[in-house]
């Protein structure tokens, strides 16, 4: 995995929202080809998406069956070649993050999980 990877995130304010954010935010500091991107930024421009979508494969994480991410980029016609589905990733492991607001002993393992997983399904794109 050697080109940039955006990772355009689940941005809502469910405890699923918190651990999507988290993950994707600790992916970015730790690997310097993954960026983590605003949902909000680009919902907010009225006809263009940032300058950091530019040049990077796009993935997105769900964090419920809306996938805001993903219908926000394709209002602007940007495609992603990904889309991960947080829910179900932590879903698979039994956990349930309950706390929008702070990780909870739930939502801290999924964020471990989650970004095992999303590293897995980014590695040969």
């Amino acid at each position: 995995m050697s080109e940039k990877i955006a990772l355009v995130s689940c941005s809502g304010l469910s405890p699923l929202g918190l651990v999507v954010r988290a993950a994707s935010v600790e992916l970015a500091l730790e690997n310097d080809n993954i960026v983590a991107a605003c949902i909000t930024e680009y919902s907010a421009q009225p006809n263009n998406c940032s300058p950091i979508l530019e040049d990077a494969k796009i993935v997105t994480i769900t964090g419920c069956a809306d996938d805001c991410a993903s219908v926000i980029l394709k209002d602007k016609d940007v495609d992603a070649i990904k889309n991960i589905s947080a829910d179900a990733v932590v879903k698979t492991y039994g956990l349930n993050p309950l706390d929008a607001v702070r990780l909870d002993e739930d939502g801290e393992e999924a964020v471990k999980i989650l970004k095992k997983y999303i590293l897995s399904e980014i590695e040969n794109v």
